[in-house]
């Protein structure tokens, strides 16, 4: 989840628009993974960029709904703790796929791969990926790869 604070809330009049709320900066408490999209949108001649930041793969999976003939998926990154990625510090990196199921004790797993070929895993133990029950996959960039984790893709 992110956090907002009043003194930065940028208020110009009218800006960005209704039902909308313009920060200069927000906060991340959470040391899960989060994501970062590039969606393309088509407006009869027009076409724009805006850039997502949903904090969960539910929200994630939510916004690529979006796709279909007036909005493109131009790209994903996840962004890991280092609990995740095994290093010192976050990580930012292209997502090729991103794979949800779930563990014997019926806790969800997450698996992302990125485009350096690393395989990322929620499990906070030891996973054996193979024991992993309903799979899905939430995303895949066909344009880069084919399937991350061919052996888990919609079971």
């Amino acid at each position: 989840m992110f956090i907002t604070h009043e003194s930065y809330r940028e208020g110009r009049p009218g800006f960005p628009g209704p039902g909308r709320t313009a920060w200069r900066m927000i906060e991340r408490e959470s040391m899960d993974p989060w994501y970062h999209v590039i969606l393309r949108f088509t407006e009869g001649a027009r076409q724009f960029t805006k850039r997502f930041m949903p904090t969960d793969a539910s929200l994630l999976s939510n916004l690529l709904e979006l796709e279909g003939p007036t909005c493109l998926v131009e790209e994903v990154q996840v962004i890991t703790p280092p609990w995740v990625n095994g290093g010192l510090s976050e990580r930012m990196e292209k997502l090729i796929s991103l794979v949800i199921g779930y563990d014997q004790k019926g806790e969800c797993v997450l698996l992302h791969k990125v485009a350096g070929g690393a395989v990322y895993s929620s499990a906070r133990d030891g996973l054996d990926a193979g024991s992993l029950t309903g799979i899905r996959t939430i995303y895949e960039d066909t344009k880069t790869a084919p399937s991350a984790v061919p052996e888990f893709a919609d079971h």
